[in-house]
């Protein structure tokens, strides 16, 4: 038992490790590529592949891997609550919302709230981490629901690609945009907020990256105390003089530096580079280290 009135889920891609003993259940999303299946530790030899030119795919839990974490919580917990990424961009909401279906029938507890984030990479391990935080605090469902809908009005995210080439192929920019970009050596700047996204800059050097990234956050974070989520694809220097630069430019709370989960960078490619902020609270509860 743990001392969790709330038992959180999340997909992997949520950048959350611990499993289901004294923290978040995380249900495992998996990369193919070339034929081979690689876990959540493979982001090296995924990058790798994607440099050789190898094509990668990404798969979807089941309503059976969600069902069977539900079962696992249930003798836990009085409420469970799971978190996914848009259902625009992933199956795993449906998966989720069907196993939580299946989970009820017959059942008189505990609750399963399906919660659609309107974010994604570490935007959404953000919004996991204040979950995550409040459920290790024995908050109850109410409480943990409303900070976590509050969360995502708030959380930004801003970043950068090396080049478009990896998300050209999953169809969300046109194949021709992502040539002339490349062509012109140009590394658009982008922010995800509130389940939309947009252009808010264009660099053509890591120097540049670096200075418009810096440039945004103290342009457009609120004042006050930050939690802060760098990431990176296979670019771990460029992350820490982006942490450097962001530690002297906003009031940073507490920080954390990832790297991307491989189902994630099989979309932004290497060499992806960027930071989320969430603004924290006064009734805020310290993350578990």
């Amino acid at each position: 038992m743990t001392g969790r009135r709330v038992g959180l889920v999340v997909d992997s891609g949520a950048a959350l490790r611990r499993r289901i003993e004294g923290g978040p259940a995380v249900v495992a999303m998996h990369v193919v590529v070339g034929g081979a299946t690689l876990d959540d530790s493979a982001d090296g030899e995924v990058y790798v592949r994607l440099r050789r030119g190898e094509r990668a795919s990404t798969s979807t839990p089941s309503p059976g891997d969600y069902l069977v974490t539900f079962e696992r919580l249930a003798a836990e917990c009085e409420a469970i609550i799971c978190l996914t990424i848009p259902a625009r961009w992933s199956g795993t909401f449906a998966s989720a919302s069907i196993a939580a279906d299946m989970f009820r029938d017959g059942r008189s507890g505990p609750t399963v709230d399906v919660v659609e984030t309107p974010t994604a990479a570490v935007a959404y391990g953000l919004v996991a981490r204040i979950a995550d935080s409040l459920c290790e605090a024995g908050a109850g469902r109410e409480d943990v629901l409303h900070r976590v809908r509050q969360a995502c009005d708030e959380v930004r995210m801003y970043g950068a690609l090396e080049t478009l080439e990896y998300v050209a192929r999953s169809g969300r920019v046109p194949a021709l945009v992502a040539g002339v970009s490349d062509a012109l050596r140009l590394r658009p700047v982008f922010e995800m907020h509130a389940g939309g996204t947009g252009r808010v800059g264009l660099a053509r050097t890591e120097g540049g990256v670096l200075r418009a990234l810096e440039r945004v956050a103290r342009e457009r974070l609120e004042p006050g105390p930050q939690w802060l989520m760098l990431f990176h694809a296979d670019a771990a220097d460029m992350a820490a003089a982006l942490r450097e630069r962001l530690l002297v430019a906003c009031d940073v709370a507490r920080d954390e530096t990832v790297a991307l989960a491989p189902v994630i960078g099989v979309y932004t490619g290497p060499g992806a580079v960027g930071f989320a902020a969430l603004p924290m609270h006064g009734s805020d509860p310290a993350a578990p280290a």
